[in-house]
């Protein structure tokens, strides 16, 4: 047997402190970047906050409720008391359903569901109902009711919707595109060998290098530990990151930062710690953490910045005419354009908002699917949606439009579309069909 030598070249790439830190703020909403800079100043002596409004800087504090629904109500008293919670604000339903992207589709029972979902948040904004009662209440399975609680789950904050602990760390891994691949099966079943850091135990039961699993649990210590929102503050919660606005006849972006405390690095207290030499060490990792966190800050804005930029130029009708002259577009698309990669994208639209003349917009409202015209345009759903409402408003009564009807003058119009995908959108839109209208008139 002849033994060989075999040199092999492998590139391993790993995330420096600086780049794990950069995106993880990149993909924080501004409320969340609030309570992280307070945090971060909290922890790092060489940070200082002005926060411009008076207040001291401190660890941002935000009200945390234990007590929850009476585990002794009866069936009945338990609706009663979600019913009259939900009276208490009329607003919370909104916030929550207007977060919902336009390429989801829902009936009027689902939104009657979900609005149930939404009313049986307890005061962390976790779930405090199970799928199998709003079933028997809503006569319908758990498999649907776990559907919207799913949807639920992808709205702000973080974590919304979640029925327990583990359920919300989960919730945060399904947004990172980059979390290790076995890392939720660690969650579900080894939090706490992760909290006694038996690294090896780990490597040995899911077969990875101690590398990985280290990776791995350093991944889950860096989530968030408790849920970033309250249900009394939601309402409150969206602040747009980003503004623009008509001068002058031109289009003017403007980021918007006065509800972000200002920090920077304390330059007398890094002066002092040079000239003890006891103190090189420690003034070393501090340094160092301070200004990841001012890259990844800068980073982050830039990259906001470049996205609303990049929407006035493929997206022109959306800022003159709103939703109504949004087209299709797609995650991949934007990527592509700022040859970024499309897990920075999804970063980068998580829970912030833009501004603009017409109202305020999730940056994942923005992305919608379409149909494709005759002269190979794409035409988006909801401008369809609206041509489709104008024809019936402006149908013969005693003649309604049917969806045969309906769809043959959008093809005229160059819209291809077939009479089952109008009847769809009618339904969505909760129009009644050509036989019931007539009915009505």
């Amino acid at each position: 047997m002849e033994l060989q030598s075999k040199l092999e070249n492998r590139l391993l790439q790993t995330l420096r402190v600086e780049q794990i830190q950069s995106l993880k703020i990149l993909q924080m909403s501004s409320m969340e970047l609030e309570q992280y800079l307070y945090e971060k100043a909290d922890e790092n002596p060489l940070l200082t906050i002005d926060c411009g409004n008076g207040r001291d800087a401190k660890l941002l504090e935000i009200p945390y409720v234990k007590d929850r629904m009476p585990s002794s109500f009866s069936n009945e008293e338990r609706w009663d008391y979600i019913e009259r919670s939900a009276a208490a604000q009329p607003d919370f339903e909104q916030f929550f359903i207007e977060q919902i992207p336009l390429t989801v589709s829902l009936r009027d029972f689902d939104l009657k569901i979900l609005k149930f979902l939404i009313r049986s948040l307890d005061d962390r904004l976790f779930l405090d109902v199970e799928a199998h009662e709003v079933a028997e209440k809503f006569r319908t399975t758990a498999a649907h009711v776990e559907k919207l609680i799913q949807l639920l789950q992808t709205l702000e904050p973080v974590g919304v919707g979640a029925r327990n602990y583990i359920e919300y760390l989960l919730i945060q891994t399904h947004r990172c595109p980059d979390a290790p691949p076995f890392v939720k099966e660690i969650i579900k079943n080894d939090l706490s060998m992760v909290a006694e850091n038996k690294i090896k135990q780990l490597a040995k039961k899911y077969n990875q290098t101690i590398r990985e699993i280290q990776q791995a649990v350093d991944f889950i210590k860096s989530l968030n530990p408790l849920p970033a929102g309250h249900k009394d503050a939601a309402v409150h919660y969206i602040v747009p990151d980003i503004e623009v606005s008509r001068v002058n006849g031109e289009w003017i972006i403007q980021l918007i930062q006065k509800n972000l405390p200002s920090i920077q690095i304390n330059e007398e207290y890094v002066e002092l710690l040079k000239r003890q030499t006891d103190n090189k060490k420690f003034l070393k990792k501090y340094l160092k953490d301070a200004k990841a966190l001012l890259l990844g800050i800068e980073k982050r804005n830039k990259t906001i910045y470049e996205f609303v930029r990049l929407l006035l130029d493929i997206q022109p009708d959306f800022f003159e005419y709103g939703m109504a002259g949004l087209k299709p577009m797609r995650l991949k698309d934007v990527a592509d354009h700022l040859n970024l990669h499309i897990s920075t994208i999804s970063r980068t639209i998580r829970g912030k908002y833009l501004q603009t003349p017409h109202g305020i917009y999730s940056f994942q409202s923005l992305f919608t699917k379409g149909i494709e015209s005759a002269s190979g345009k794409m035409d988006s759903i909801v401008l369809i949606k609206k041509r489709i409402k104008e024809l019936i408003d402006q149908e013969n009564k005693r003649k309604p439009l049917t969806d045969t009807q309906l769809a043959n003058q959008l093809k005229r119009e160059g819209i291809q579309i077939s009479r089952r995908t109008v009847a769809k959108y009618r339904i969505e839109m909760n129009i009644a069909s050509s036989f019931n209208r007539a009915l009505q008139n």
